[in-house]
């Protein structure tokens, strides 16, 4: 064999190289994205009716101890729904810079999320 021979052949290794792992990405980005936002719709209702449903067991709480237990039960639902709305927030901000993308390589050619 030539030295040629041997690069076209290292140049056709790294094409289909960067080819599988174009296509690797491109799967992850659609696995993200089907998943994404079902999972935080999910977590906001469920959020939605469980601080629902705290909101009337405060309005009906007769003594403070339990005013309180609820209000507190309150609080943290409201902090849950927020942490799960910063983590999406942060999830597509990694996905939008591409600092994953950096993590497959330069081989990747540049794909919408959306």
């Amino acid at each position: 064999m030539n030295i040629l021979s041997l690069l076209a052949a290292n140049v056709a290794d790294s094409s289909a190289t960067a080819n599988v792992i174009n296509q690797s990405y491109n799967t992850f980005l659609k696995i993200v994205n089907t998943i994404l936002p079902v999972t935080i719709a999910v977590l906001l209702v469920i959020g939605m009716f469980y601080g629902i449903q705290l909101g009337v067991k405060y309005a009906k709480a007769d003594d403070d101890e339990k005013r309180k237990q609820t209000r507190q039960s309150l609080i943290n639902v409201v902090v849950g729904v927020l942490i799960a709305i910063i983590f999406v927030a942060i999830i597509e901000i990694i996905l939008n810079q591409g600092f994953i993308k950096d993590m497959f390589g330069s081989a990747l050619t540049t794909t919408s999320i959306a």
